[in-house]
């Protein structure tokens, strides 16, 4: 387990602490597993990165709002550029729920879980991927709107394309 918080506020340690652009409350706190970590550049806002556990729940840019990776278990619930938003991939579970792109918004990837529900590309919007569940429910471009893919589940319920509106892809299951 991670003690960043605890650590950050001791006299020795207030300098390297307002250097490593660490900012917010609760970053990182009781992150535990294999390799939790956040390695990129800034990191800001409320309990970013709390409670990740499993074997390499990962933030490696710019996250920014509250509870960024906010529980996020599992194989490798991972984001690897910028985040930013109320509950970005929070409760992420499952083997590796991912985000690979610019993230913006509320909830987006709340409460994704399965095999690989993921985002490879720019995701803004309300509840985006929300309740992701299944195999394999992806989005691979582009996707804006309120509820985009919300509650999919299935095989691999999948949009390759861009998406746009609200409700869009709601409710999709099936193989």
């Amino acid at each position: 387990m991670t003690a960043l918080r605890k650590a950050r506020f001791t006299p020795e340690n207030r300098a390297k602490a307002e250097a490593s652009l660490l900012d917010g409350d609760a970053v990182e706190m009781f992150s535990s597993g294999s390799a939790p970590v956040a390695s990129g550049e800034l990191l800001t806002g409320d309990v970013t990165g709390l409670f990740s556990s499993g074997s390499a729940p990962a933030a490696s840019a710019a996250l920014m709002g509250d509870a960024v990776e906010m529980f996020s278990s599992g194989s490798a619930p991972t984001a690897t550029a910028s985040i930013a938003g109320d509950a970005v991939e929070m409760f992420s579970s499952g083997s590796a729920p991912t985000a690979t792109a610019s993230i913006e918004g509320d909830a987006v990837e709340m409460f994704s879980s399965g095999s690989a529900p993921s985002a490879t590309a720019s995701i803004a919007g309300d509840a985006v991927e929300m309740f992701s569940s299944g195999s394999a429910p992806t989005a691979t471009a582009s996707i804006a709107g309120d509820a985009v893919e919300m509650f999919s589940s299935g095989s691999a319920p999948a949009k390759s394309e861009q998406i746009e509106g609200d409700a869009t892809h709601m409710f999709s299951s099936g193989s």
